[in-house]
């Protein structure tokens, strides 16, 4: 038998990249734009300034961050707060985890 633990965390991951500015402006025509179309991309919380970037953009926008490194920062809240869920389940040929009954 099998037996499986999950643990639920809520965690915050801050991504920092460091992007020379020719680069952007090479891209996206301007630094003051690149700040726009970042402004525009989240959910919705921050906020916007400038035009909302079209929809190519927002594409460029994605793809080109994917040429840089990061910085990363995890924030475990779930472990600052003084804890998080956990789920047992039993594996086994015999039992219907999803329906909670043995076949």
């Amino acid at each position: 038998m099998k037996v499986v633990k999950t643990e639920i965390h809520t965690v915050n991951s801050e991504f920092t990249y460091d992007i020379p500015d020719d680069h952007i402006a090479n891209t996206f025509g301007s630094v003051e734009r690149f700040k726009e179309i970042v402004s525009h991309n989240g959910d919705g919380w921050g906020e916007t300034i400038g035009e909302p970037p079209t929809d190519e953009e927002s594409d460029l926008f994605l793809e080109f961050l994917e040429d840089y490194n990061y910085d990363r920062y995890d924030d475990w809240i779930s472990d600052r707060k003084g804890g998080y869920d956990v789920v047992f389940e039993v594996q086994d040929d015999d039992f219907d985890s999803d329906e909670g009954t043995l076949n």
